[in-house]
């Protein structure tokens, strides 16, 4: 992009070659709604394997979780832009490069979303067996030692489902969001400082 920067001692200007800026109102859009959608679904697998002690107050829980998350997902979003500006430039015009931009955000959200929920799972597996160890105090031994490899499997299988919802909704979150703005996806802006020709 060739932009024109005022000269402070001549009051001339001279063409220069500057870098996008972030487009932080984008940014914050994608990684608000992003956060949001993948916690309610790490929320509610946590309701179904989750560690009981963790299921309470699942809207709270909710709430607190994604508007910390948000952070992680505006560098997911930071970098999915960052690359689209290195291969479709700051402001994608084509049907073929929004999508691609889309998508590309799309999985950078999945990423971060399917850490978080490793995370979450994790976590949810150590409380269980905190809870297995409590059991085993009171039960057989045998009952107690097949729980643990069981549980671990669940939250494996629970991580494999939730990744692909997480997947799926990212996509759809981040269409719908293109499609409310027109079909456009602002990957860079002029920065500030500079003062079109």
């Amino acid at each position: 992009m060739t932009t024109q920067q005022a000269n402070a001692t001549t009051g001339t200007g001279a063409p220069t070659r500057g870098r996008p800026a972030v487009p932080w109102p984008t940014v914050g859009l994608l990684a608000a709604a992003l956060s949001f959608a993948d916690g309610f679904w790490i929320m509610s697998m946590r309701g179904a394997v989750g560690a009981i002690e963790r299921t309470q107050e699942p809207f709270l829980g909710w709430l607190r979780e994604s508007a910390a998350a948000v952070p992680v997902f505006m560098v997911a979003v930071l970098a999915a832009l960052a690359l689209a500006v290195r291969w479709f430039g700051p402001e994608p015009s084509r049907p073929r490069t929004v999508i691609a931009t889309g998508l590309l955000v799309a999985a950078a959200g999945t990423v971060a979303g399917v850490v978080e929920s490793a995370a979450s799972s994790a976590w949810d597996y150590v409380l269980q067996l905190r809870l297995m160890e409590v059991m085993h105090h009171n039960s057989t031994a045998d009952a107690t030692a097949e729980l643990g490899p069981a549980t671990l499997g669940l939250q494996f299988a629970a991580l494999g489902y939730g990744s692909a919802i997480i997947l799926a909704t990212n996509v759809v979150v981040v269409g719908w969001l293109v499609a409310i703005r027109g079909g456009r996806l602002k990957a860079g802006a002029a920065p500030l400082s500079l003062i079109h020709i």
